[in-house]
């Protein structure tokens, strides 16, 4: 019975002994092979990658020890840091924006990858691209810098915005002062076309005619209505306002006046005796060059009883200054015609007679065709009004 009983003890101890041997085996096993002992050799092999340059290799060495723990935050900014490094040896190529946005998914408040992705936007000018990168960088981390670029950009935004949108009301303004101002000109171009003179100067002293020309306060301005080349330069004929009520019809060449055309004005001071002055004849540069007539139209009741109603005077100019010889052909007043031939240079008339003029600060410059009259001048320049200093 003893023996049994302490065969059953020595039993039951080897029985101890073998079960804590097993448990040992077990544990020393266990230890050595733990989840923390091959994370702890995947992590260094990762450090090491990450201390040569290897980034790749040390973001593949990390993720393999995140899929032990998925929620190390440890494991999760190594890789961030990673993939920031790669980032920023990729200069401002798509890939380092892809670099910096994996660095972001790993670390999501991460500043240097978001200003990362900021500056190569804004290197290429990708203002929307700038704005969204940096909303979404200012949400995940409040980095005020980030919402004062955007603030700026907002600003700036809607001042151009609201300088453009000046801009188009300016332009659709324009648009319909200028089809306002052709519909004019159109008008006068038919009138022209007939021929009646007299239905030009009628048609210029309306009131819509008066305001289009008080509009132009630039001798260099005009409002045109007339053909025009590919380049959209006037060329061939049409017609044109000018300052102080003038009007051009005719030809044009490269923009400028050049060849057969027309210059009135018609408009006047209530007190000018003048009622019209008519240029027709050839320009060239822009202006009257080569043959021409002008026209001088007076109201009678404004003239002196031995003045003219009409003067017509024809020969050559000069950028619009008389020159050479001219014939001066008048209606009186009183009844009958005069007629006289001087020669003018530079506009200035030569003087033609040592005799006395008459006339106090005026020298002879012609003898009517019957002698009966004189013709004067105090050295002033002559020529198409509106050409004359």
């Amino acid at each position: 019975m003893r023996n049994n009983t302490i065969l059953t003890v020595i039993e039951a101890i080897c029985g101890v002994v073998i079960v804590i041997g097993v448990w040992f085996v077990v544990y020393y096993s266990s230890v050595y092979n733990s989840e923390a002992n091959q994370i702890g050799t995947i992590v260094e092999k990762g450090n090491e990658a990450l201390a040569s340059g290897d980034y790749t290799e040390a973001i593949e060495r990390y993720d393999e020890a995140l899929e032990f723990e998925p929620e190390n935050d440890r494991l999760k900014e190594s890789i961030a840091h990673a993939y920031l490094q790669i980032g920023s040896d990729l200069g401002d190529s798509d890939e380092a924006i892809e670099a910096f946005e994996n660095a972001i998914v790993y670390q999501n408040d991460l500043k240097s990858a978001f200003w990362g992705i900021y500056n190569i936007y804004d290197g290429r000018n990708d203002e929307d691209a700038v704005l969204e990168i940096l909303n979404r960088g200012y949400e995940a981390t409040g980095d005020p810098n980030m919402q004062t670029i955007v603030d700026n950009i907002l600003i700036e935004r809607a001042r151009l915005q609201a300088e453009e949108e000046e801009r188009l009301a300016e332009e659709a303004e324009k648009a319909a002062i200028e089809a306002a101002h052709n519909d004019l000109l159109q008008k006068l171009y038919e009138c022209f076309e007939t021929g009646k003179i007299d239905d030009v100067k009628e048609m210029v002293r309306g009131e819509e005619f008066e305001e289009l020309t008080d509009e132009i306060v630039s001798s260099s301005t005009s409002y045109y209505y007339g053909e025009r080349d590919e380049n959209g330069k006037r060329s061939g004929k049409g017609v044109a306002a000018y300052m102080d009520g003038y009007y051009y019809y005719g030809e044009f060449s490269n923009d400028l006046r050049s060849g057969k055309g027309t210059w009135i004005r018609a408009v006047y001071s209530e007190s000018s005796a003048l009622g019209s002055s008519i240029y027709e004849g050839s320009w060239e540069d822009d202006k009257p060059n080569g043959s021409g007539t002008v026209t001088a139209n007076y109201y009678a009741d404004r003239v002196s009883s031995g003045g003219m109603t009409k003067q017509v005077i024809s020969g050559s100019y000069k950028d619009g200054l008389e020159s050479g010889t001219m014939t001066l052909t008048g209606t009186l007043k009183a009844g009958g015609s005069v007629k006289y031939t001087y020669t003018a240079s530079n506009g200035v008339a030569e003087k033609a007679s040592n005799e006395d003029s008459g006339v106090k600060g005026q020298y002879i410059i012609a003898k009517s065709s019957d002698e009966s009259s004189n013709l004067t001048s105090d050295g002033s320049k002559r020529g198409v009004e509106g050409f004359v200093d």
